[in-house]
């Protein structure tokens, strides 16, 4: 009878545990993983062709849209990594488990996937040193992203800022550029020679920006640089004047976007990874300014 009741209780025990599990989470947060696996799919289909080609240039125009897709599911993995949090809050299923599912996976998705992406930009540079900076990039996401659980765990939440760039805008910086290559493709192939000499030069500075591109990216990473979480920030009532700067900000990057469609994309992961580190550098540099002056100001005082 007491066996009976033990096991009883055994069987509730478990049935509890698993009302708990985090079901609908979970799911958001796999189908983050399955967009990063399509993407290392699409990437590597793309390296293959570039691998047996004499080069970009001489690649069919359909092709190009491999690395666009694997651009494209960077982002829809940002969405489901978005959704997974926002879901766990509503059914009321935040749990450890999903914490540390969450970074393995935008492993993945932020981690991998960019750096496979980045291959496919190796035109110019030797490809020893394109594979060494893929390698980094992957180490620090992987590194960032233990950082952020252990953060998550022993400090109150993240906050309005983020400590370093997050994996996801470093992700997303390098997938701008995959998504953009058919339009800039596009101009190479253009019967316009103006518009063909644009079209080369895009090609060819990003043949160099985007590796490059994504060194600085692996550092952002791992360094402190305070950037802004901007959904928490747009939420938050106070300093509402700083919000509206932001909407308005958000707005122009809209009317980009619909104005210059995939080209508009770069430019605005850029402008996010830059401001951050350009605000910080001018802060800096004025208050030396301020420092300088006021010591001008007070060595007068004492000569007079």
């Amino acid at each position: 009878m007491i066996n009976d009741e033990l096991i009883n209780d055994d069987d509730q025990t478990e049935e509890s545990e698993d009302s708990r599990f985090p079901i609908y989470p979970t799911l958001m947060t796999l189908g983050n993983a399955i967009c990063g696996l399509i993407a290392i799919g699409f990437s590597t289909k793309f390296l293959g062709v570039l691998a047996e080609a004499e080069g970009y240039r001489a690649l069919d125009p359909e092709y190009y849209q491999w690395l666009q897709w694997a651009g494209m599911l960077i982002f829809l993995g940002m969405l489901f990594d978005t959704l997974d949090g926002q879901v766990a809050r509503w059914t009321n299923q935040v749990s450890r488990f999903g914490l540390h599912l969450d970074s393995l996976c935008d492993v993945i998705t932020f981690g991998v996937a960019p750096a496979f992406i980045m291959l496919s930009f190796s035109e110019v540079l030797p490809a020893r040193f394109i594979q060494g900076i893929a390698g980094i990039y992957t180490l620090c996401a992987i590194m960032r992203l233990a950082r952020y659980n252990v953060e998550a765990e022993t400090e109150s939440g993240v906050g309005n800022f983020f400590r370093g760039l997050p994996s996801p805008a470093a992700a997303g910086a390098i997938a701008t550029f995959a998504i953009a290559m058919p339009d800039v493709m596009f101009l190479v192939n253009n019967t316009d020679p103006q518009q063909q000499k644009i079209g080369n030069f895009i090609c060819d500075v990003s043949m160099v920006l985007v590796p490059l591109l994504t060194f600085v990216l692996a550092y952002l990473m791992v360094s402190r640089v305070p950037y802004p979480h901007l959904g928490k920030q747009l939420a938050s009532r106070r300093k509402s004047r700083k919000n509206f700067v932001r909407l308005v900000q958000i707005l122009f990057a809209v009317v980009g976007i619909l104005m210059f469609r995939e080209l508009a994309l770069p430019v605005i992961f850029l402008y996010y990874l830059c401001a951050s580190p350009c605000t910080i550098l001018w802060h800096k540099i004025t208050k030396h300014r301020r420092r300088a002056a006021s010591d001008e100001v007070a060595a007068a005082d004492e000569v007079a």
